[in-house]
This record gives C-alpha cells, sequence and structure tokens, in this order.
C-alpha cells in the first residue's frame, strides 16, 4: 500500500509542476556522398541514445537529447530477480520526438496496421554492469516531453512490442500491458506545452492516440527523377507525413517508384520520397490534401541525406 501511495503521489507532482501541389522538390541539393542501399542512409540517420550515470540509491534527474526531462524516485531500480540495487547505475535513452527522427529510426506511429498520432517516443534502459534492470512494482519514472504548441488532447501511454518485419518499422505500439517489461503501471498527464508520461517499463514509451474517424482517400504516388530510370528492382521508399501533428504512414507495396495508396485520410500532408540510383540519394517532399482518384508525381533530386531529415523534422 505505501508503493501504490508512493507512486500516486509522483503523479500528483507531475501534475503541480512539470517542467496544392507542386512537383519541384523542396529540398535543397547539396554535395552529397555515396551509398550502396537505403539501409547506408537509416543506418547513417538514426537517432542515437544519450547514456548518464544515476546514483540509484538517491535518484535524480537527466535531460536527454531532444530535451525531455527524466526523473526516478529514490531507490526505484531492481535486478531480474527482484533486488533493490543501490549504487551507480547507466541509464540510456533515444529519442524521437520529430518526423525525421521516426522515419529514419524506423519508429513510426503505428499499432497493428492503425496511423497513430504521436506527441514523441523515447526507448529507456538501465543496467549495472552487465546486469539488465527494471524498475521495482508500483514505483514509476517520468518524462516530461516539451511540446511545440499546445500539445494535442487525448495522448495515452503505448509501449513498444518489437515487430517481426524491420523493413519498414522495427515496432508495434500497443496501449496495453507488456507483462515481459514489468508494465503494470501508467499513463500521460497535461502540463502546459508538456505532455508528461509516467511508467514503471524501462523500455520504448510513446504519448499516443488514434485518429478519430479517418477519411481515407484512394490515389496514387509516382516518383520521377529527371534523366535517371527507376526500375522495377529500385527500392523507393515513400511516406506520408501529417502536417498539423506528429505522425507518417509509410506508402508501401510500390513497385518503378509508383504506389496505390488507400490509408491516408484527406488531410493536409507532405508525402516524403527517396531513393539510392547508381550509388546516389535522391529525395523530395511534396505537399497535398489526398483525394480519392489523383495522381501525384513526386520529382526528386540528389540531395544530402543529412539536409533532407532535418527538413522533414521541420514540417
Amino acid at each position: 500500500m505505501k508503493k501504490n501511495t508512493y507512486l500516486i503521489a509522483v503523479m500528483f507532482l507531475v501534475l503541480a509542476a512539470s517542467c496544392k501541389k507542386n512537383s519541384d522538390p523542396s529540398t535543397v541539393v547539396t554535395t552529397t556522398g555515396t551509398y550502396s542501399s537505403l539501409n547506408d542512409i537509416y543506418n547513417l540517420l538514426r537517432n542515437q541514445p544519450k547514456t548518464v550515470t544515476l546514483d540509484a540509491t538517491a535518484g535524480g534527474s537527466f535531460y536527454g537529447n531532444s530535451g525531455t526531462r527524466y526523473v526516478f524516485p529514490p531507490s526505484s531500480f531492481m535486478d531480474g530477480a527482484g533486488n533493490t540495487i543501490t549504487c551507480n547505475v547507466q541509464i540510456s535513452v533515444t529519442e524521437y520526438l520529430q518526423k525525421g527522427d521516426m522515419i529514419f529510426s524506423k519508429m513510426l506511429t503505428v499499432s497493428n496496421g492503425v496511423p497513430l498520432l504521436s506527441g514523441g517516443e523515447f526507448n529507456i534502459s538501465a543496467v549495472q554492469g552487465s546486469t539488465k534492470l527494471f524498475m521495482r512494482p508500483f514505483y514509476g519514472f517520468t518524462a516530461n516531453m516539451p511540446q511545440s504548441g499546445t500539445p494535442t488532447p487525448g495522448m495515452s501511454l503505448f509501449t513498444g512490442i518489437p515487430s517481426t518485419d524491420t523493413t519498414v518499422t522495427t515496432i508495434n505500439w500497443a496501449n496495453k500491458v507488456d507483462s515481459n517489461a514489468w508494465h503494470s503501471i501508467g499513463g500521460c498527464v497535461y502540463n502546459g506545452d508538456t505532455i508528461s508520461i509516467i511508467s514503471d517499463s524501462l523500455h520504448e514509451c510513446n504519448a499516443d492516440q488514434f485518429m478519430t474517424s479517418p477519411n481515407y482517400q484512394t490515389f496514387t504516388v509516382s516518383t520521377y527523377i529527371p534523366g535517371v530510370a527507376i526500375s522495377s528492382s529500385t527500392v523507393v521508399n515513400a511516406y506520408a507525413l501529417y502536417d498539423n501533428y506528429k505522425g507518417e504512414w509509410p506508402l508501401l507495396g510500390g513497385s518503378s517508384g509508383v504506389f496505390s495508396v488507400d490509408h491516408v485520410p484527406n488531410i493536409p500532408v507532405h508525402f516524403a520520397v527517396f531513393t539510392i540510383v547508381n550509388n546516389k540519394f535522391y529525395a523530395a517532399v511534396f505537399p497535398a490534401t489526398p483525394a480519392t482518384g489523383q495522381n501525384y508525381t513526386v520529382t526528386l533530386a540528389e540531395v544530402d541525406p543529412t539536409t533532407f531529415k532535418n527538413q522533414l523534422n521541420a514540417l
């Protein structure tokens, strides 16, 4: 009972104080390198973890690379046998708060084939030496994620389950208990321009919600590179990025750079399309409000991958 009371008190403390169409690509053409496949691009652009050392007995807080503040109560870690951990522990956290981060880290906002709207994602773990650590029962950490503007209401805590097919995404988000990760308590709290995730699970966490009555459209997205042939063996990846939300949908099943789409609603989006041809990275973004029966042609140009990712993060 005392442990339950402690976690409830932490949650109340968090509540009180928290921290058109246009066929011309809009990317910036720069000097680029050479790449053997799109795997090189994902390996180059995926977000990297930040690792900090924390006194497990005293607890404490730290900031991630994207400005999220993580708070851990005193004596809140245990090993797999249930023993309370003392002394220093190492905590690693990787954050995905922007659309480009999510795409190139293969952390898409998708739950069992259904699109999600996100307030931000992160993956967190803790070790002491080589020993994997967990949160003690009824103890939770808090992640205060900054939002740009007013947070979208209605977010709840989703936890990550590894995807069986990592071609497009490495994770499937589920808003249910994942007993393998010791997850039993958690939620989202709104604090002005911050969403606070409270969780007793040290793995992937996401503030998410499902779309409300999406009006899906059926249309085509075609890829064009001036002077360059796109064959059936050319791997082209394409996504629809929602303009007013943190979320993206992968356009699947394309052939020769042509995608038949039926799972994107009629809301403003930007299509992000990229490929490797002759060891060069070609990419572009294209604004549209999808409508059934339309064909959107996206003209790609050779670009710098990091510049392109930054462009997606700015959308």
